[in-house]
């Protein structure tokens, strides 16, 4: 007789004919079954794995040292899968891409026709050799040369064993002692340095088609020659280009660009070591207290940020002008000035007031030039002369401060700018006693119009600067935009100038 409390734990419920049983439709839907503690777990969870993989990644060395203890203890290729968390068929095309095959030299009387997989259906007669004398008899019975080393059509005899899994020499074979054809193996260290190479190697050379390559030239050899840098013809063209700035880069390593490293802006150059002068007579003591750097360093932030940095750019150590450079950080928009008598305070002071006569107040050149940081040449000594408005006597247009002695770093943007001006006009090759206040202007041009890479994407410094600066006062300097295409940083625009 069974026990009450069995038949307690046996009754169903009174509404169990009216619960739907779980595999029941409905709706045209299967309902999904109710959680289970006891529900079995996925098979691959269950049963474990000695190492998980993401999909898609490519195999370690640890997933071939896998691969090669299973076919050392003689696993099937599924049972290998699982311990490396991957499918069949990724571990068969490893084991045949990456096994070893060492074919057996060759004995003087054997014939080599017997190793090729085409042997039986070949009736290939002179045609291996350039001079045959047997045309006659078929190459593969040929007697005289072995002619099947030199067939375009040979192909290694594989053994039936190893074109099957595992696709390598089984370990103990009785043939091994005898057997001609290739020999087979799987090591995990040259399987995974074979994958390395090809992984390396598959990433180097050019890839792009000739077309492509062709008209790339067509429009990037023109603009380097006018000295363009790659970033700033890719700034500009990118979308017709085929490969990205960096593979250019590689391509001109391999000489499938038409560009020499001198047609290179940026590529580096030794200069000769400069030498401290002898001696020479010192000038004059400035008073710069309140215009230190430090001084400017505790000036606010947003004062900091729109200061002009200003320097002197000189041509050969003989001449008499040289050119002022008043830099707008901000922007990175550079206004060059021609000065006729170089080391002079006076030039400055003069240029400072023709900007501030062309915008009209103290107020005007307030705004634009407020805060001038200056090195500590003779040509800046003058500042009062600088910050003394020429339009309101007393009035003040702006504040002067000056780097530390011998740290030019502390306006390193100025500095920076620098460089695409000396791509036309270069150092120690170019006569700024030649050049006319218009050919400064031209080359200021040039400069502002080339196209600068920011985080924020590629601009042009006198585009930037358009909100800031009036164009009454550009038009007054000479300064104007040139079209990307036509942008010129080599030394033949202002050929009369310098040195060829």
């Amino acid at each position: 007789m069974a026990s009450p409390f069995l038949c307690v734990a046996l009754r169903a419920p009174d509404d169990a004919a009216t619960l739907p049983h779980p595999d029941i439709h409905d709706g045209g839907r299967r309902r999904p079954r109710p959680y289970n503690r006891m529900t079995r777990l996925p098979l691959r969870a269950e049963r474990g794995c000695t190492m998980t993989r993401k999909k898609g990644k490519h195999l370690s060395r640890e997933n071939r040292e896998v691969i090669e203890k299973g076919i050392r203890d003689g696993d099937s290729a599924r049972a290998i899968a699982k311990r490396i968390d991957a499918s069949p068929s990724t571990v068969t095309r490893e084991v045949k891409a990456h096994r070893t095959v060492r074919e057996k030299k060759l004995s003087p009387k054997e014939r080599a026709s017997l190793r090729c997989a085409n042997r039986d259906s070949c009736q290939a007669s002179g045609t291996a050799c350039p001079k045959c004398s047997t045309k006659l008899t078929n190459c593969k019975d040929c007697r005289t040369r072995r002619c099947i080393l030199a067939c375009p059509d040979y192909e290694p005899r594989m053994c039936e064993t190893t074109e099957r899994w595992p696709y390598v020499c089984p370990e103990g074979c009785p043939k091994r002692g005898w057997c001609g054809l290739p020999k087979c193996g799987y090591d995990a260290g040259d399987a995974d340095a074979a994958y390395r190479e090809t992984l390396s190697s598959s990433r180097s050379g050019i890839c792009c088609t000739q077309e492509e390559l062709d008209a790339m030239n067509a429009i990037v050899v023109p603009l380097a020659k006018q000295g363009q840098s790659l970033e700033a013809i890719w700034a500009e063209h990118a979308g017709e280009l085929p490969v990205c700035v960096r593979s250019a880069y590689k391509y001109q390593e391999l000489n499938a660009v038409g560009l020499t490293s001198l047609d290179m802006p940026r590529k580096a150059r030794l200069l000769p070591r400069k030498r401290p002068d002898a001696g020479g007579a010192g000038r004059e003591r400035v008073d710069r207290t309140g215009r230190t750097y430090d001084d400017f360093k505790e000036l606010p932030v947003e004062d900091q940020v729109r200061v002009v940095q200003g320097d002197s750019v000189e041509g050969y150590e003989w001449n008499e002008s040289d050119v002022l450079s008043l830099h707008l950080v901000a922007h990175a928009f550079q206004i060059y000035l021609k000065k006729a008598v170089k080391l002079s305070p006076a030039p400055v002071v003069a240029w400072l007031d023709v900007i501030e006569e062309e915008l009209g107040s103290p107020e005007a050149f307030e705004e634009i030039f407020g805060i001038l940081l200056l090195d500590r040449g003779s040509e800046f000594d003058d500042w009062a002369g600088m910050e003394r408005s020429c339009l309101v006597p007393g009035a003040r247009r702006c504040r002067v401060f000056y780097c530390d002695a011998q740290n030019s770093n502390q306006k390193s943007p100025a500095e920076r700018n620098h460089q695409r001006l000396r791509r036309i006009l270069p150092k120690k090759r170019s006569d700024f006693d030649k050049l006319s206040v218009w050919d400064v202007a031209v080359c200021c041009s040039h400069v502002n119009s080339y196209p600068l890479a920011r985080k924020s994407g590629t601009f042009r410094p006198i585009e930037a600067a358009a909100a800031l600066i009036p164009q009454h006062l550009l038009d007054a300097l000479g300064i104007e935009r040139v079209p990307a295409d036509e942008v010129t940083l080599k030394p033949y625009l202002m050929a009369h100038a310098v040195e060829q």
